[in-house]
């Protein structure tokens, strides 16, 4: 739980003195692998509070892995329209007994993102306090496919290779980052 008085890593100087950054989460782990975790986040951009309501449950339990997450997002004084958002992951762990993987495991995720904005006013497609909230993201889907094969030595690391397939509503702009893609990532713990 916190609370911050400050508005991004930019936005340092004063805001505590009239508004207040919040962030909330409770986790609950229950027998045989299910976890439940509820979380709250209040945060103002610019002039308008945005609250960020968020559910989510997992379960891992012998080789698998399921997760889901609902967020509802909320601006304050109706300055745009609520927002919804939903995903769902599933993997499952094949051991491997070679030299260099540990295991193998195939996964596929689903996405799903109402139209929402960043909370920031806009003018003329420039910031600018005379303006409004606008869309910044689009509503659209998103289906992920692949395989993450793991390593355990010399450090543990996962190597993922995804393909990502989107859906947006008609009229949506896409961002250049957010179009059917494969993705090639490695991630390492220390």
């Amino acid at each position: 739980m916190g609370i911050f008085n400050g508005s991004g890593l930019t936005n340092q100087k004063d805001f505590w003195t009239n508004n207040i950054n919040y962030s909330a989460k409770i986790q609950v782990a229950f027998p045989k692998g299910f976890n439940l975790v509820l979380s709250t986040q209040k945060i103002k951009p610019d002039n308008v509070s945005v609250m960020m309501y968020d559910v989510g449950a997992n379960y891992h339990s012998k080789n698998w892995h399921i997760e889901a997450e609902y967020l509802y997002k909320k601006y304050r004084h109706k300055a745009f329209q609520s927002v919804h958002s939903v995903n769902a992951f599933v993997s499952y762990d094949v051991p491997l007994h070679t030299q260099l993987f540990t295991k193998a495991s195939p996964l596929i995720r689903f996405d799903y993102m109402d139209d929402h904005s960043d909370g920031l006013r806009y003018k003329d497609e420039k910031t600018n306090n005379e303006g409004t909230l606008i869309i910044n993201d689009y509503q659209r889907s998103r289906v992920t496919g692949g395989m993450t094969l793991s390593i355990d030595k010399p450090f543990v690391s996962d190597i993922r290779l995804n393909y990502e397939q989107y859906f947006y509503r008609d009229g949506a702009i896409p961002k250049p980052s957010e179009n059917n893609k494969i993705v090639l990532e490695v991630m390492t713990r220390f």
